[in-house]
């Protein structure tokens, strides 16, 4: 038992450094825009440099009001197969100015991607300050198209009027702490020590 939670403990030490990583895989320091025309199809074309772990989709919450209106958001494939999809309300937390929800862990190996978001007729922004991405991804391009339906379906082509897009959709990669409901390494370590315990105490009274 006590060699079972000692490879355990290990184990967590060793994934420290990829939870350091977490984040989404892209973000800014502020907006550079506050604009609403009708409701749009935004989509982030990028490539996956090196497999990684994706935990949640979201959805673009403008500062001035906070609020999402039932967002559809969806990951695709290159070959337009989608990978997971979820509706961002307000009931999540905003997270760097984003509402994220939590999926289940989906791993996405090296390759093309896309995550498409519907606005509903919310603000979104471009040419944002300070705009970085995620070590993991490299930006390919950036899609739109009016929406009439809600649905986030994969949009084909690419404009280049903007500084890496819109926002818009986002997606987080490694822990997911902007839910805490998974705990962090650090948590684990602490549990596994005080199981060590448990177990040294009974060890002895025997």
């Amino acid at each position: 038992m006590f060699k079972v939670i000692l490879k355990t403990l290990l184990l967590a030490t060793m994934l420290l450094p990829a939870v350091a990583n977490a984040g989404p895989i892209y973000e800014f320091d502020s907006p550079g825009n506050s604009f609403t025309n009708g409701s749009w199809k935004f989509a982030l074309n990028f490539r996956v440099l090196n497999t990684m772990t994706v935990t949640g989709l979201g959805y673009y919450a403008d500062p001035q009001s906070g609020g999402v209106d039932n967002n559809a958001v969806a990951l695709f494939d290159s070959q337009q197969n989608l990978l997971a999809s979820v509706v961002v309300t307000n009931q999540y937390a905003i997270y760097d100015l984003f509402r994220y929800v939590t999926i289940s862990q989906l791993v996405l190996g090296p390759g093309v991607y896309q995550i498409v978001g519907v606005s509903r007729g919310d603000n979104y922004t471009w040419n944002n300050v300070n705009h970085r991405f995620a070590s993991e991804i490299e930006y390919v391009s950036n899609s739109w198209v009016q929406d009439s339906n809600g649905i986030a379906s994969y949009v084909s082509g690419a404009q280049v009027d903007s500084s890496y897009g819109f926002a818009g959709p986002n997606m987080f990669i490694g822990t997911p702490d902007f839910t805490g409901t998974v705990p962090a390494p650090t948590t684990l370590i602490l549990l596994g020590l005080g199981l060590i315990g448990l177990g040294m105490r009974r060890k002895q009274a025997k």
